[in-house]
């Protein structure tokens, strides 16, 4: 439901509202001639310079320059968006705003009562049932306490009696397809047993995940007993109201302490655990990413509240390169960035469970800059990190750090540092970092010039490269040639298929990944050009044991080359998946593209109902949903099979 508010609503809601019973609520305020005063809740002071007019309803502090109306106000206090201000005072004063309904209103307020009602049962399954009596060992365990449970939701998913979800449901009047569309149930595996849905998060301690304004939208349930081929944390898949880059996990809880604390930093941890350990112990600006790594919509999320942040990650090496990945995506939106340095072998929770709130704090506080713990973890993995070709390479990651921060303040500060810890004149790195920066630059603007070309004509002979990876006879090979004769495809590939190139870069001497690929990724699932071309070069050269990935580099279209660049630039320095090792991560790949291809040739059918075409949508719609839930054991059964057979998604390119 979204809601039109208008500037006579606005208006209303102005007029109805006392900015100084708004604030002093919060705040002691002081009459003071025509106005009241007191400290600044924005900055901290000892003398009162916060200004409030109950005359022109308008605030200003005369120590920091903070100033602003109603709306204002709770926006910086409590990280709302102006709407969700609007909406609260609105709701204050008794005002109405007109309700703006859409198509998809209805399945919204659905999806949250189902997870709003669910929430509620797991929450009692934990504190009630005999079953839950693992779960309830396992919080006392990790030293969780009933108030701080309470606080986060954490729940209990019952496994037995079997159907005990579709009890549930039954109850309060949902049905299976409703919860199938929330993510808690997977549709039955086989037409024959219509009635069999699997529970996706039977026998799992349970966590709600909350959107800004608090309310649950998804679930991440983490397993007690290992389970063959069970996954130690299953989240809730995309919904209408789900989506993980638009979630930060306890950000409804940690904003408004973000937005008060005296630097607007937020603490940004790996898990959920982390991140309820430290709001236990004190840290309330803890934040994490929920089931995926931290992307640029998380930062642009998270900068709606914070001006800096500080990265607590696990020790390990997964970890520091983690750290190292998101930190460059913070400098990107020119936000400065921490990185606090944990003992190997802990994380958040561990340290400050088993240590206390005393050495966390000191960790936080002693946190170097991003550019800082870079150059430190370059020394430790140098065997010679004096040698000029270590120097070299060191100084080289450091460039690509801070290439995409375009705040030349804070850009030219962590350069300072950097050349101070590389015992370097400033006057060298800011000389070759600008190379390296116009590098980029030229790189992208050349990119961008085959944008202007008319590509609707056939290329240029000329200007298509003749040379590629060489057959033994020395001459082109020629299924290579025509991915790079055909006119140019400027779209990057899809998210799916961009991460996988970026796995096969990273092993790309790993036999186990590329055996995985070759026989589960025929080209014909593969829809981008450079992605093709990119599995073809590595196939080959896994079975050659030429360097044709270097070759490539040398060879390839101009086209081509800011992808290819960009996956060697990054090489070694990609997110470690916490919980998945690099086969898995390849299996998930190969899954995820399957379903994606498939999804692509059902929604090619002729949206005309015939017999024909409501078979073809079922059969490929079954085939998704089995690949989405069957173990991988299982999934790449099927995989061979319709490989072996041709089967549906054969032609699924479109060719």
């Amino acid at each position: 439901m979204s809601g039109r508010i208008t500037e006579q609503v606005i208006e209303e809601i102005r007029a109805r509202i006392d900015i100084v019973d708004l604030i002093g609520a919060r705040m002691t305020l002081k009459k003071a001639g025509s106005a009241f005063k007191g400290c600044c809740p924005f900055h901290h002071e000892k003398t009162p310079s916060f200004h409030v007019n109950q005359e022109k309803q308008f605030y200003h502090c005369f120590g920091c320059g903070e100033s602003g109306d109603v709306f204002t106000f709770l926006m910086k206090q409590d990280g709302l968006s102006f709407t969700d201000a609007a909406r609260l005072l609105a709701e204050r004063v008794g005002v109405v705003i007109e309700e703006q309904h859409d198509e998809k209103t209805h399945v919204r307020q659905l999806l949250y009562a189902i997870h709003t009602e669910l929430a509620a049962f797991y929450q009692r399954c934990l504190r009630q049932t005999k079953e839950a009596q693992a779960a309830r060992e396992y919080l006392a365990k990790r030293k969780m306490s009933d108030s701080l449970i309470e606080c986060f939701g954490i729940g209990y998913a019952p496994a037995k009696p079997k159907n005990s979800i579709l009890q549930w449901a039954s109850k309060h009047n949902f049905t299976p397809e409703q919860l199938v569309s929330a993510g808690v149930l997977c549709p039955p595996r086989e037409q024959s047993a219509p009635d069999d849905f699997y529970d996706r998060f039977a026998g799992r301690l349970m966590f709600p995940i909350c959107d800004r304004p608090g309310r649950v939208v998804a679930f991440s349930g983490r397993l007690l007993a290992e389970r063959r081929n069970a996954a130690k944390y299953v989240n809730s898949p995309e919904t209408e109201i789900f989506t993980k880059s638009r979630v930060l996990y306890a950000l409804d809880k940690a904003s408004s302490h973000i937005v008060k604390h005296p630097r607007r930093e937020a603490i940004v941890c790996e898990g959920q655990i982390d991140v309820i350990r430290c709001h236990d112990s004190g840290f309330n600006t803890a934040v994490a990413a929920q089931g995926t790594a931290f992307t640029k919509e998380h930062v642009s999320l998270l900068k709606r509240y914070a001006d800096s942040v500080v990265l607590v990650f696990d020790g390990d090496s997964a970890g520091r390169k983690a750290a190292l990945r998101t930190g460059t995506l913070f400098l990107e939106e020119e936000i400065p960035v921490r990185v606090a340095v944990l003992p190997k072998g802990e994380d958040p929770d561990s340290l400050l469970r088993d240590q206390g709130p005393s050495v966390f704090r000191e960790a936080l506080e002693t946190a170097d800059s991003v550019t800082a713990f870079q150059i430190k973890t370059f020394h430790e993995d140098e065997a010679q990190p004096d040698s000029i070709d270590a120097l070299n390479r060191i100084t080289r990651d450091v460039f690509e750090t801070l290439a995409g921060c375009d705040g030349a303040v804070l850009r030219t500060r962590l350069l300072q540092e950097a050349a101070e810890l590389l015992h370097l004149p400033y006057s060298a790195l800011e000389q070759d970092l600008e190379k390296y920066r116009d590098a980029a630059r030229n790189r992208a603007a050349h990119a961008a010039s085959f944008k202007t070309k008319d590509t609707t004509s056939a290329p240029n002979a000329s200007a298509q490269p003749d040379h590629d990876l060489d057959t033994d006879e020395g001459r082109q090979d020629d299924s290579q040639l025509d991915v790079l004769s055909a006119k140019p495809i400027l779209k990057p590939p899809s998210t799916y298929e961009q991460s996988l190139c970026e796995l096969l870069v990273e092993h790309e001497h790993d036999l186990a990944v590329l055996g995985l690929v070759e026989e589960f990724l025929p080209e014909h699932m593969i829809e981008h050009p450079f992605a093709k071309l990119l599995v073809r070069t590595l196939a080959e050269q896994r079975r050659t044991g030429e360097d044709l990935l270097a070759k490539l580099h040398q060879t390839a279209a101009p086209c081509w080359l800011p992808l290819l660049e960009g996956l060697l630039t990054h090489k070694h320095k990609m997110l470690g998946a916490k919980e998945m090792t690099k086969e898995d991560a390849a299996r998930d790949l190969i899954t995820r593209i399957w379903i994606a291809r498939i999804k692509q040739k059902r929604d090619s059918i002729s949206p005309s109902s015939t017999a024909e075409t409501d078979a073809q949508r079922l059969t490929l719609s079954t085939l998704m949903k089995k690949l989405e839930m069957l173990p991988w054991e299982s999934a790449c059964l099927m995989m061979r099979s319709e490989l072996q057979t041709e089967g549906y998604i054969h032609d699924a390119s479109g060719a």
